[in-house]
């Protein structure tokens, strides 16, 4: 938005009763629910108002807006935990005991570069305290945050760094001091329902066939007899501002006239009559809003990645049109796919929450014939469960451009297992070696004189750079692209591409002191004058390092490189300790020798 637009859109907003505090910044950030809170069949009671509550209370503290960084919560209906408890910083989830109401607590969860599952906090306590746990986690992290390393500053590094018995003490004390102040008593208002609908009406009229398809993939029933909720599916969350006008009237005249957001990126309406489906359909229809989506279509998730985040390394949504686009024209059955879900961050930030998609790829970058290439990490495994929540498994990486191919065969060889009705037995299994073969037969871009469109990025019409990445909201952009060329090292020289690996350590620093190479040679020179002529890494590693200089020049470096795999070992060993004693203003201690 350009800046003076800004102030005119914040009073629009206001004006429509929005706002966006704790849209961003060290601040509480929006208490999140599960989307069909209030008519899901599956859950112990309706938790959104208690999230609504815990909103309103936190975000009128100024405190609130002055953490050491983010603060997030979330409470799900049950343990099916939809809205991630599990991995948020403060996490609730309902339960029930002896005909009370309340919620299992989890604290110092978090997706990014150093994810956390969150831990148990609580067994159980009552609804009504919920409010006071959540404010006293929060005065806990106020005072003991990391607020010099915004890179360690999350909640989770706290609980890592002291412990879980430790931060429950601190907390204890904090929740003390909540009750002793006797704060106002929760007040909780319901979301907007409808009346109970006679049994006479309680049925779906037959349809088109086109109604048909569509109330088979987008419409779900709710536990209240006779109303439904449908999903209008949105392509990685977008929706033009004429059809959001247009389908503004639509809510308003159906349901309970509140359109809800999914956490995959969609739209949900609720409270909709059997009767009303058929108007509905042709209302949506006409909007380009009821194309009839199966479940992993509409699970499909990315980022905005590169193309407006100073973070992100790679287009994440042109490789999700990719995948789409891949997976409508492989001809697979993508009803048999189920609930299957795929997450893409365009970096190591997760804000495409890839940790726990089932499938999940994140951002990275290689060298290939000295130029850069868009990689992605994959991830297997991932997946929300209260008791079953987990990260997924790295495999390894392939070029941005052979993504969608992998992840077609991938799915094909799982439906061709004997365990295609449940992924997750198929990764624990025998998947994850699959998958690990077929990055084998993936990972490899090929020269750019022999396929050029490898050297650029989904969508992207230049040459794949990471020229005007950096710090930004989340100041560790500088952190990611180091880790980058940390991560090419070791792999390079797992595979015994010493040459590859004493590029990609030497690369890997020199972004702290704003220097971007664009030759080989270039690369190995910079360092010997930045790093070990300034004594950050042993002398030592000269011969190596000038090594690296000479046969850059060669016609084969890889090749000509006649370092030795001890020292390059060393060298890589060196860099990794070098960046771990870095603070966060990029400020370094001399490594010792590993």
């Amino acid at each position: 938005m350009p800046l003076d637009s800004i102030l005119p859109a914040l009073r629009s907003l206001a004006d429509a009763a929005l706002s966006t505090r704790g849209g961003g910044g060290n601040t509480v950030r929006n208490i999140t629910a599960c989307f069909d809170s209030g008519v899901c069949p599956r859950e112990v009671f309706d938790v959104a108002p208690y999230a609504i509550a815990t909103t309103e209370r936190l975000l009128a503290d100024p405190l609130s807006l002055q953490l050491p960084r983010k603060y997030k919560i979330s409470f799900a209906g049950c343990e099916g935990d939809c809205s991630g408890a599990t991995v948020h910083d403060a996490g609730f989830i309902a339960r029930q005991r002896d005909g009370v109401v309340g919620f299992a607590v989890y604290v110092g969860g978090g997706m990014g570069g150093k994810s956390r599952l969150s831990s148990l906090l609580h067994e159980f306590v009552p609804a009504s305290e919920a409010l006071d746990i959540a404010e006293a986690i929060k005065r806990v992290f106020d005072k003991n945050g990391d607020r010099k390393n915004k890179h360690l500053a999350r909640l989770r590094f706290l609980v890592e760094r002291i412990g879980l018995d430790a931060f429950r003490s601190l907390y204890e004390k904090k929740l003390a001091e909540v009750r002793a102040s006797k704060p106002a008593p929760v007040e909780l208002r319901p979301f907007p329902s409808r009346e109970a609908l006679p049994a006479n009406e309680q049925a779906v009229p037959q349809g088109s066939a086109a109604f048909t398809r569509w109330y088979g993939n987008n419409v779900t029933p709710q536990k209240q007899p006779g109303f439904f909720m449908v999903h209008i599916p949105l392509e990685l969350g977008d929706l033009p501002a004429a059809a959001a006008a247009a389908l503004a009237e639509i809510v308003s005249a159906h349901g309970d006239g509140v359109l809800h957001a999914t956490q995959s990126q969609n739209a949900v309406l609720r409270w909709i009559a059997g009767s009303e489906l058929a108007a509905l359909f042709e209302e949506l229809d006409a909007l380009g809003l009821a194309e009839p989506q199966p479940p992993v279509l509409r699970n499909l998730v990315s980022c905005a990645g590169a193309s407006t985040c100073r973070l992100g390394i790679c287009l994440s949504r042109g490789l999700a049109g990719a995948v789409r686009q891949e997976l409508r024209g492989d001809g697979q059955d993508l009803e048999a796919l189920g609930d299957l879900t795929l997450n893409i961050s365009g970096c190591p930030n997760s804000c495409g929450r890839h940790p726990i998609g089932n499938i999940g790829l994140s951002g990275a970058a290689r060298r290939v014939d000295g130029r850069l290439v868009p990689y992605y990490s994959v991830q297997l495994g991932g997946r929300v469960t209260e008791g079953k929540t987990r990260f997924g498994v790295n495999i390894g990486a392939v070029p941005a451009r052979n993504a969608p191919a992998f992840i077609c065969e991938l799915l094909a060889a799982w439906q061709a297992s004997g365990n295609a009705s449940d992924f997750h037995r198929f990764v624990d299994n025998d998947g994850k070696q699959i998958g690990k073969d077929l990055i084998e037969r993936h990972q490899q871009a090929p020269v750019f004189k022999q396929h050029r469109e490898f050297f650029f990025d989904w969508t992207a019409d230049a040459p794949f750079s990471l020229a005007g990445r950096g710090a930004g909201e989340c100041s560790a952009g500088t952190f990611d692209l180091i880790e980058v060329d940390l991560a090419n090292a070791r792999e390079s020289l797992e595979a015994g591409r010493f040459y590859a690996a004493s590029l990609s350590a030497c690369h890997a620093l020199l972004v702290t002191k704003g220097l971007r190479p664009a030759l080989d040679r270039e690369t190995f020179e910079l360092f010997l004058k930045n790093f070990i002529a300034e004594h950050l890494v042993d002398a030592a590693l000269a011969t190596v390092v000038a090594e690296g200089a000479r046969s850059a020049s060669a016609p084969h470096p890889t090749e000509a490189f006649a370092g030795t795999p001890a020292d390059v070992t060393t060298l890589v060993a060196n860099v990794r300790m070098l960046y771990e004693s870095m603070d966060a203003s990029l400020r370094f201690k001399p490594a010792a020798k590993p």
